[in-house]
């Protein structure tokens, strides 16, 4: 499955390819967990705010664009939007 990348607002350029990093994501009873999958477990992840707090980006992972009361909020390393396989697959909504 190639997962599609979205970014909020403009995209950054001209960097090198570092891989998306989840570090941590908010349940179903709203608690902070750590673990969970891989970025490249998810279809689609949004960038939601780079630098949310601490350093940390916040994302929303999900799968179905029709439910996605189904995707995860991660806390982590957006980087370059990459996802394990090197390919960046990315659309801008601005």
């Amino acid at each position: 499955m190639s997962t599609q990348v979205i970014v909020i607002g403009k995209p950054e350029k001209g960097k090198t390819k570092t891989a998306i990093e989840f570090q941590s994501f908010l349940d179903t009873t709203l608690q902070i967990n750590f673990g969970a999958y891989s970025p490249s477990s998810y279809k689609y992840i949004e960038l939601i705010c780079k630098d949310y707090a601490l350093g940390f980006d916040l994302m929303f992972a999900y799968n179905d664009p029709n439910e996605r009361s189904f995707g995860v909020l991660y806390i982590g390393h957006f980087n370059d939007g990459v996802v394990n396989d090197g390919v960046v697959n990315d659309r801008v909504v601005e």
